[in-house]
């Protein structure tokens, strides 16, 4: 994504299932001309395209940005996802 601020690949996979390669992206916070001062990009590669969050200034697009994310987390582990940093399994994803 063009002006990432923030990338991280992780990998997800259910049972026995091979991993899973995903990236979450998160853009710089930029200001718009159009209604909203501030706006970000967020998006997990391959499940989730590009969303555009807005608010009021860039601490709140980031913090809903990385909000957004989260969910997304949530999501996978609901589904029954084991997350993490390396193909083998051996180093937990979690995001702070």
């Amino acid at each position: 994504m063009k002006g990432a601020i923030a990338t991280v690949d992780f990998f997800a996979s259910e049972g026995w299932s091979e991993p899973r390669r995903l990236s979450l992206v998160i853009s710089a916070p930029e200001r718009t001309s159009s209604g909203e001062p501030w706006q970000c990009r967020v998006a997990l590669a391959d499940l989730h395209p590009v969303i555009i969050i807005v608010g009021v200034d860039s601490f709140d697009v980031l913090a809903r940005a990385l909000g957004q994310a989260r969910v997304w987390i949530a999501e996978l582990r609901q589904q029954g996802q084991t997350l993490s940093r390396d193909r083998a399994g051996e180093d937990p994803f979690e995001l702070p």
